[in-house]
């Protein structure tokens, strides 16, 4: 999996009580936020008591448990329940790795967290195949807290132990992209340089074709090609690089999946379709730079759960396939009745326990049946909702599935209806210029 560095506490999951409504039809039950249980792991006594001290003032939000090693840890899971596990990376006799392989084996619906100092990315990428999230030392309380907060309530928007168990199952997730991480760093710069992006990307052939692909499609009605990574970085703003490096590395890893009925190039050209209208909309209506990408990044995610199920579970992907169309299924009803949760359910999940954005993941969980989301504004599930529909019916190599439709009661709802006949006009004088 991927490494998240954590956003801003002001950033990270403010409007949950907008979302808990009706959402049991992505296999998730709606709750109160409730008190969670934690289970420190360290060999050094010092640290676990000041792991235990930067909870201390929570203990209405965190139970906290601590553990002097691997195997000790693995002896409490088995006796209580946690709900989260976070872990140092170098022990003696059990390994923060070996350890996180177990806890993935025994209980998969348990949240991993890997703490450690390495700075060897290969390392990093090796311990994030059964983990959720990496933090480095030395970590800082604020950090530590706000990971925490995020996973807490993420649960209460998303809890359901049968998707918890289905997400922490999968073992065949993104690997851990070290590109991205470089990314990050160089965008978070004090001062972020272009030149430095656009070095870091030309260093990946791949990347730096998805990229130029982008590039050339993000804008309607561009007559000069782009043609160089640095003026590809340049044209698309620093913080879609970001987004357009993950989107990219999980449909590449991602690629050879059983045959299940859809093709992964196809869903990639549909991606990025989906995310030019997302853009353009969002541009429409004035959205600033940080939702705009939240948006875009959700509408070239919104499928990836539907890659994680058929690579994982290939002939659960056809049992689904083959209800949905024996019995006139919605893909997402028959998923649900097959898996006990939807790809939606199963994809926003897991993007929420690597702490992508609260908008984005709302959006990737929502996108089919906004109304079901409680939002009440315009935004990125707005966007990338009406952008699904339009790519649909606007793309004569449009990937197979059900035909999506407007949720119009919800865009009622939100004041948008009129803004249909708008945003279609553009979209398609857009198509139009730059085909």
């Amino acid at each position: 999996m991927i490494q998240v560095v954590p956003l801003p506490t002001e950033y990270i999951w403010l409007p949950f009580q907008s979302w808990l409504d009706s959402i049991e039809w992505i296999g998730l039950s709606k709750c109160r936020l409730m008190k969670k249980r934690v289970l420190f792991v360290d060999d050094d006594p010092l640290l676990l008591n000041l792991y235990a001290l930067m909870l201390g003032d929570q203990s209405d939000a965190w139970e906290v448990a601590l553990a002097s090693g691997g195997r000790r840890a693995l002896e409490t899971l088995d006796q209580q329940h946690f709900d989260v596990v976070v872990s140092d990376m170098n022990m003696p006799g059990m390994n923060g790795v070996e350890l996180m392989t177990e806890i993935c084996r025994r209980h998969p619906q348990v949240s991993r967290i890997i703490i450690s100092g390495i700075g060897d990315q290969e390392e990093i990428a090796r311990c994030l195949k059964t983990t959720h999230q990496f933090l480095a030392k030395p970590i800082k309380q604020s950090e530590l807290r706000a990971t925490l907060t995020c996973i807490r309530q993420l649960d209460a928007y998303l809890r359901d132990e049968k998707l918890k168990a289905v997400v922490g199952s999968l073992d065949g997730l993104p690997s851990f992209p070290s590109v991205y991480l470089r990314v990050l760093k160089a965008v978070r710069a004090d001062e972020p340089s272009v030149e430095a992006i656009a070095n870091i990307v030309v260093q990946d052939p791949a990347l730096t074709a998805k990229i130029l692909q982008v590039a050339n499609s993000a804008a309607f009605g561009r007559v000069q090609k782009v043609s160089s990574p640095f003026e590809a970085v340049q044209f698309l703003g620093l913080a879609a690089i970001r987004s357009i490096v993950l989107s990219s590395h999980i449909f590449a890893d991602l690629e050879q999946v059983p045959n299940c009925g859809f093709s992964v190039s196809a869903l990639w050209e549909d991606a990025l379709r989906c995310a030019q209208i997302t853009r353009h909309i969002m541009q429409i209506e004035g959205a600033d730079e940080n939702p705009t990408e939240d948006a875009c990044a959700a509408a070239m995610l919104r499928n990836a759960g539907r890659l994680l199920l058929a690579r994982n579970s290939p002939k659960l992907c056809q049992r689904a396939s083959a209800l949905a169309a024996q019995q006139n299924l919605a893909f997402a009803a028959a998923e649900l009745e097959v898996f006990g949760a939807t790809a939606n359910g199963v994809a926003a999940y897991l993007f929420g326990l690597w702490g992508l954005s609260a908008p984005m993941v709302e959006a990737v969980a929502f996108y089919l049946q906004p109304g079901k989301s409680g939002s009440v504004a315009f935004g990125p599930l707005t966007a990338v909702h009406v952008a699904n529909v339009l790519s649909g019916q606007l793309s004569p190599n449009a990937p197979p599935g059900e035909p999506a439709e407007f949720d119009l009661v919800y865009l009622s709802t939100i004041g948008m209806e009129s803004r249909l006949p708008i945003w279609r006009a553009e979209i398609e004088k857009g198509l139009e210029v730059s085909a």
